[in-house]
């Protein structure tokens, strides 16, 4: 059997992308709950760009595969 090139790199950016997103989805729903309306904006605002973060991971790597 031939190995897909970079499979590993696959497997650990899409479960990385995967944390990612169910990171920042949990703290935006949890911010909600916070008493200290600063802190919340500001966790609501880190978890929005680690989100955006993860999109950008996965338009690169669909850029990447399409030019293999």
């Amino acid at each position: 059997m031939r190995k897909a090139p970079l499979g590993s790199v696959k497997a650990a950016l899409g479960c990385g992308i995967i944390l990612i997103f169910v990171t920042g989805i949990f703290g935006f729903v949890v911010s909600f709950f916070a008493d200290d309306p600063e802190l919340a904006a500001t966790v609501r605002s880190r978890c929005l760009i680690g989100m955006a973060i993860g999109v950008v991971m996965v338009i690169a790597w669909k850029i990447y595969q399409s030019r293999e």
